[in-house]
């Protein structure tokens, strides 16, 4: 949401295209001017307005919506040097409307909105504490009287009336995007509003929302990966933006906010020639760029000043630099390379994928499953200026961040000497092939391919062809291409376990502003009267899926077609995990070190590679999963391996003896994740007790004494116990059975499951306090009771209440808690909705906040969960939101056997919106707070809160119920 900026960009693609009506017949099949690529799996066309706009539009019937992305071509590289941050900053203020939308007296409004602006600049000046503090105050009150005028959320309302999913924005380095995903009838509503947020800027609650971005500073100083980047950055780029200045900004920036530099920033920049519109879905291309040229075509296109640099020094030894925090340790290596212009950047995705590829690379194999490091990995990130590519290891126990950055270098040495297989730049082309045909089954991933051409002003045609210019490489110009560019040259971040003092930016007093819920501007309500069709829902079949044959006249066989590309997956399941047997779980993850009488561990991994395959065995907590994926054409060869590796396993003692002291090292590292302490640990607690299925585990001493030859057992058995297949891909049924029975051996009679532990739910009969010291900034707190077991008349219910109270950016717990009293940066609520029917229904909620800000935020939260309000006109938004979804949702094929699945699992032959829909049409508000009263007010909570005991009011904290203090070792067990 307006929220995140991206630590990380993947960059794939581009392209580029002109849109003129055409006076002449022309041999397009369309009206209007544009580029195309031959061979583009994509459909990809690409226009260009007379005022210089970019429309990028990559065509998919398979579901009536569109992914839509609004790129502006500027981010925090163009923060002015003494205002950084802005750019972010300014993302989220394009969600506050403008002079038409979100106000209802834009005349009066807008003088108070000038006074604050003048107060803001007139602070950015004075260094007088006490006379910045006199006139933040005056900002404050001002800030109330121009609330009166202003319709929270107004523009989220209108979007999510027409169905949109997804509703966000990021900012990154040198890119803005907006973000939605809409139902394809109502793109012509979407664009109206869309058309009108653009055209000017007005920054209206500005005061809380940007106590939300000191929020969001605040939470980036508690994360280790961030402020880790953040060191990268500015060690690889000593003089340019990229590593000098940070997406959110320095906090005394943040302190001193200049709303007038915001509207140079905004005229300056949001202007035609220097945004696309990016969309990936069901589009008819000539109505879209009518309808485009309306919105959009009497934009002014403006000159956009230049970004120009000067070149960073070369780096000509090694850089290092330490990071402290309290998460685990890790080592990060970085290169700085040249940008996407350069003609070596194409070759950087290969090095990468042949150094990692979660398989077969080098790093997958020499240290990864060679069990030298605990986990590593490498990526790379192309930007316009310069890319970077970065190493990275999770170091095993007792081992320093010094050999494993020696580790790390190794394999770029073996790069740099060759000293890697011919077979691996082949294989990793291919796996680059499956990757995309994979991918591009998503529009949200074809949009993401089409921003990434039009921010680094790639050729579109170059974006198509890159896997073929790719397949072209030579190893001699990988080994090269290692020696020209990564040399004594690298910065190594070493990310060390310990107290942090991060600086924060401090809380302003700022009083709660009144919102006008039941109001709307003229231009909502001239909105609301836009025709636009509606759509019949198209619900699941799961007659589809062909569920009466049989492998070898006993185990049951699913089968569906895959019509969309030449990849298969293949599935056997066991309906038992963990719970049934913990030995499975142990000896599942045994097996990605095991090899068989035939191949070692990494011969395998290579030969599955080589064919374009991959294999995993995962044991949840209630089910096995046999998975083999890849492509088509190598089916029969995969199974036949795959049922070689599990009937011919053999044990391994050393291998087994590393992966127990990984494992130590790793709940060793799961005690310092704040992310795991809060929803693994202290949420199984919780809810279920001392006896949490997070404690349904081997202790380490058990662990040294399991025998791996019972291990090895327990995998070989796996298939002789009752499963299921599931076959997804391009063979006939026929066929791909006939494939199976051939290949899938299990004995004659099939053992029967084993029954799974159960771990009763706790009833949650007076509020509890749980609390886990933990050393951050902020403070984050989960709460939730226990409703009543699974009911499906309660669905529909359920999905509206969601809807309008406490998720997305037009919820009431959205608007009362950000957005009117600035009290938290994430706010949510919503009821869960169990995957068994033998368990319950939960209410959650979430509040991440300043410490001193935690006792105010959850008496704001909690009043909301004991008293609803009731508004009307966004109680029938949510309601026409929640239909549209189903109207426009469709399930993709690759996903149906998994729906079907879930379905099965709770007794149903059918998708439950066949009930869910009928059932909202006819909801009135007033059902909904009857659902409400019965179900969530007045309800005792388990409040979890994770917080630094030096900051936290524990006296508030106890006033919320029974308090208690968790060690570390009561939630996990260890």
């Amino acid at each position: 949401m307006k929220k995140t900026f991206t630590l990380l960009v993947l960059a794939i693609l581009l392209f580029q295209f002109s849109c003129k009506e055409k006076e002449e017949q022309s041999k397009s099949a369309y009206k209007y001017e544009y580029e195309s690529v031959e061979n583009d799996g994509l459909n990809t066309l690409i226009y260009t307005l007379d005022n210089g706009l970019k429309v990028y539009m990559s065509i998919n019937k398979d579901e009536p919506r569109i992914q839509t992305n609004i790129a502006v071509k500027t981010g925090s590289k163009q923060d002015p040097s003494d205002a950084t941050g802005l750019a972010h900053y300014l993302e989220h203020m394009l969600f506050k409307g403008t002079s038409k939308i979100a106000t209802v007296n834009w005349e009066e409004e807008k003088k108070v909105l000038q006074q604050i602006s003048d107060l803001y600049e007139k602070r950015r000046t004075t260094t007088d504490e006490t006379e910045r503090n006199a006139i933040y105050k005056q900002i404050d009150s001002l800030s109330g009287v121009a609330a009166k005028f202003a319709v929270p959320n107004e523009y989220d309302k209108m979007i999510s009336s027409l169905g949109a999913k997804g509703t966000n924005a990021y900012t990154s380095t040198e890119r803005t995007v907006y973000i939605n995903d809409i139902p394809s009838n109502e793109f012509e509503k979407w664009l109206t509003v869309e058309s009108e947020r653009f055209k000017e800027l007005v920054l209206r609650l500005f005061h809380t929302e940007l106590e939300t971005v000191y929020e969001e500073y605040n939470r980036s100083r508690d994360n280790d990966y961030w402020l880790a980047y953040e060191a990268m950055s500015a060690n690889l780029f000593k003089t340019h933006p990229y590593g000098t200045q940070t997406t959110i900004g320095t906090g005394e920036h943040l302190k001193n906010p200049s709303m007038e530099k915001i509207h140079e920033y905004f005229n300056e920049r949001y202007v035609p020639n220097n945004m696309a519109i990016i969309l990936a879905g069901d589009i008819d291309p000539d109505k879209t760029i009518d309808l485009i040229k309306k919105n959009f075509g009497e934009y002014k296109n403006k000159e956009v000043p230049k970004f120009t640099f000067e070149p960073e020094a070369e780096i000509t030894e090694p850089i290092e630099t330490t990071v402290v925090g309290p998460d685990a340790e890790w080592v990060s290596i970085g290169y700085r390379l040249p940008g996407v212009k350069n003609e070596d950047t194409y070759i950087l995705p290969l090095v990468s994928s042949l150094l990692y590829n979660y398989q077969a690379g080098l790093i997958d194999l020499n240290l990864v499953k060679d069990q030298k490091v605990l986990s590593a990995n490498a990526y790379d990130d192309v930007s316009y200026d310069y890319s970077t590519f970065q190493l990275s290891a999770n170091p095993r126990d007792g081992q320093s961040l010094e050999e494993a950055r020696d580790l790390l270098l190794s394999q770029i040495e073996k790069l740099k000497t060759g000293d890697f297989e011919d077979w691996m730049l082949p294989a990793a082309i291919k796996n680059f092939k499956l990757q995309d045909q994979q991918r591009n089954l998503h529009n949200s991933y074809r949009a993401y391919k089409m921003t990434n051409a039009f921010i680094l002003e790639q050729n579109w045609a170059d974006v198509v062809k890159e896997n073929d210019k790719m397949s072209k490489i030579t190893k001699q110009q990988i080994v090269d291409f290692a020696n020209k560019y990564f040399k004594n040259n690298y910065v190594v971040v070493y990310k060390k376990h310990g107290e942090t003092n991060n600086p924060k930016v401090e809380k302003p007093q700022i009083t709660k502003v009144e919102l006008n819920r039941d109001t709307a501007s003229v231009f909502a309500k001239e909105f609301e009267k836009m025709d636009a069709s509606r759509l019949e829902p198209i619900f699941d079949d799961y007659a589809k899926i062909n569920q009466s044959e049989k492998i070898n006249e006993k185990i049951p066989f699913y089968f569906m077609k895959n019509t969309k590309n030449e990849i298969f997956s293949l599935e056997y399941i066991l309906d038992m995990g963990s719970y049934s047997d913990k030995e499975i779980a142990l000896a599942v993850q045994y097996l990605e070190y095991l090899g068989t009488d035939k191949y070692s561990a990494n011969e395998l991994q290579v030969e599955l590679f080589k064919k374009g395959l991959s294999y995993s065995v995962y044991a949840a907590s209630e089910r096995v999963y046999v998975s083999l994926s890849g492509l088509e054409e190598s089916f029969e060869e995969g199974v036949e391996l795959f049922e070689h590796i599990l009937a011919n396993v053999q044990p391994n003692q050393e291998a087994y003896d590393n992966m127990v002291q990984g494992i130590y090292k790793e709940r060793q590292d799961n005690k310092l994740s704040k992310y795991y302490i809060l929803y693994r640990g202290m949420f199984n607690y919780g809810r279920y007790g001392e006896e949490s299925p997070m404690k349904h585990i081997f202790n380490n001493e058990e662990l040294k004494k399991i025998d791996v030859n019972n291990l090895v057992a327990k995998i070989k058995e796996l298939t002789s116990y009752e499963h299921y297949v599931y076959y997804y891909g391009k063979k006939e049924l026929a066929e791909a059975k006939t494939i199976l029975e051939k290949h899938h051996k299990t004995p004659e009679t099939l053992k029967p499951l084993i029954a799974a532990k159960e771990f009763p739910e706790l009833d949650i009969n007076k509020n509890q306090v749980f609390f886990v010291d933990y050393d951050m900034v902020q403070t984050e707190m989960l709460l939730f009771t226990k409703q009543k077991p699974y009911t499906e008349g309660d669905l529909p219910m359920i999905n509206l209440f969601n809807e309008y109270f406490g998720s997305g950016l037009s919820s009431i717990v959205f608007q009362e808690i950000r957005e009117a009293k600035a009290l938290a940066y994430s706010a949510y609520s919503f009821v869960t909705t169990p995957s068994k029917p033998d368990r319950s229904h939960y209410v959650q909620a979430y509040i991440g906040t300043q410490v001193d800000k935690q006792k105010e935020a959850t008496k704001a939260m909690l009043e909301l969960m004991n008293n609803m309000p009731e508004v009307n006109d966004q109680y029938e938004g949510a309601k026409l939101a929640a239909l549209k979804k189903i109207e426009t949702s469709r399930t993709k094929e690759n996903s149906l056997f998994w729906r079907f699945l879930s379905a099965k699992e709770m007794g149903r032959d059918y998708d439950i919106n066949t009930k869910v829909y009928p059932a909202i049409k006819e909801m009135q508000l007033s059902d909904l707070k009857t659902y409400f009263d019965n179900n969530i007010k007045d309800k005792n909570y388990a409040f979890l809160v994770i917080g630094n005991e030096k900051l936290v009011n524990k006296k508030a904290l106890s006033e919320q119920g029974e308090y208690k203090e968790l060690t570390l070792e009561e939630i996990f067990g260890y």
